[in-house]
């Protein structure tokens, strides 16, 4: 889903920390990171290191912060600790353009710099473990989510702009929603198979075609019956500032959906068949994909600010997972369970990369890159798994369509969805 960052200076300011975990310790990170602006603006550069000293441990594994850091070390004059910084990133698999930073420019020469530089090149390079399976021909979809319905080998395509759904069989498309619906945009999608169902997000916002203003915030959960291939009944939370953006649905037909702009993760009971709170916490910010453990005891959960969290579903105890050294877990969107791992698709970093991640405890230490740097990505979003395959948005093209629902036509492509063989990937 599209995200705004705020830019100032040379920083990216994000509303909460990686691993604050009180309202009280998040703001205590923002002001850190509004001070170091202030000081850096100011040149005054030893407030700026104190202040992003401070602002780094309220949100360990923060690239662009560990980014900002190193250029606080580097006009400091404070040059092996700038390296260090810069090579955690490049261990991270990230980005960044160091040669272009005027803040570097006194490392620009070493031999250190240079081998940095070089790694960061690397990580520009692209890792190819999938192939096309799909495209569509109608490129103003804007599409953010799939789904699979196996008894009849078609897949479903959701639309953020035209607010429909549509189904892909043998490479044929077809519109399977209808107008009447009432659809808004259409975000993560789930195929409840045993029962035949296929559960639909769905949120107002002014990227769609026809926003009304007065639907700002309003958002819900439809359900479509796969056999009659028609609406059977809509789920419709109260008017706040609510968007629901992913689903997931246990064994015995339970749905869960996040909701990325309130701190709640909503469930439909399937004996009380209605939309209610299943947890609330202050750990949560930007709630994104979730996916249950092999058993359905456990649940993990994308938030795109703050990294992966995991639910007891007995207790609904929270646990913020934490992320070793050289390992970001910020900016996922989709989020999947497989053979023991989770394959996330971070598209809130550079480069946006398939990814996948081992879970030790309360710990992830470990991140492999399945995909990057592909040629079809344009800010990839949500998937499915289907046995060992893993079908996927990659363009969903949010930045071509703007808050007025105009559609950047000279620039828009193809939706294409791809498949990425998770088993030889891991293997690899």
């Amino acid at each position: 889903m599209k995200r705004i960052s705020l830019f100032v200076a040379i920083f990216v300011l994000f509303a909460v920390s990686a691993s604050a975990q009180t309202l009280e310790e998040m703001a205590q990170a923002r002001q850190a990171e509004q001070l170091a602006v202030k000081a850096y603006q100011a040149k005054n550069f030893a407030e700026f290191l104190a202040q992003m000293s401070l602002a780094n441990a309220a949100r360990p594994n923060h690239p662009r912060l560990i980014y900002n850091l190193a250029s606080a070390f580097a006009v400091n004059g404070q040059t092996e600790n700038a390296l260090n910084s810069l090579e955690r990133l490049a261990k991270m698999g990230l980005f960044f353009e160091i040669a272009k930073d005027e803040d570097f420019k006194a490392l620009a020469g070493s031999d250190g710099f240079k081998a940095i530089e070089k790694k960061f090149a690397g990580n520009k390079k692209a890792v190819s473990n999938s192939s096309r399976a799909f495209s569509l021909d109608d490129k103003t979809l804007i599409s953010e989510a799939l789904a699979y319905n196996a008894k009849s080998q078609t897949f479903y395509v959701g639309s953020v702009h035209q607010r429909k759904i549509v189904a892909v069989k043998n490479g044929v498309a077809t519109d399977f929603s209808s107008t009447a619906d009432g659809l808004w945009s259409v975000l993560g999608m789930r195929v409840d198979l045993a029962r035949g169902f296929l559960w639909v997000c769905t949120a107002a916002l002014p990227q769609m075609r026809g926003f009304d203003a007065k639907d700002n915030g309003r958002s819900g959960i439809f359900k479509y019956d796969l056999r009659k291939g028609k609406l059977s009944k809509k789920y419709i939370l109260p008017e706040g500032n609510h968007t629901l953006g992913d689903v997931l649905i246990d064994r015995e037909g339970a749905v869960f959906a996040t909701d990325s702009n309130s701190p709640v993760i909503y469930m439909i009971d399937p004996k009380r068949d209605e939309l209610e709170e299943f947890v609330r916490s202050d750990n949560f910010a930007s709630l994104q994909g979730l996916a249950f453990s092999s058993g359905d005891e456990e649940m993990y959960v994308a938030d795109y600010s703050k990294g992966i969290l995991r639910i007891d579903m007995a207790t609904k105890k929270v646990v913020q997972l934490k992320a070793g050294e050289n390992v970001t877990l910020l900016g996922i969107d989709g989020l999947y369970y497989y053979r023991g791992k989770l394959i996330a698709i971070q598209n809130g970093v550079t480069p946006h990369r398939v990814v996948s991640f081992s879970v030790s405890g309360d710990w992830i230490e470990e991140f492999k890159t399945l995909e990057a740097n592909h040629a079809d990505f344009m800010e990839p979003t949500l998937g499915t798994l289907i046995g060992d395959d893993f079908y996927y948005v990659a363009n969903s093209q949010w930045p071509l369509v703007n808050e007025k629902a105009e559609l950047n036509m000279d620039k828009l492509r193809q939706p294409v969805v791809l498949k990425l063989d998770a088993k030889k990937a891991l293997a690899k």
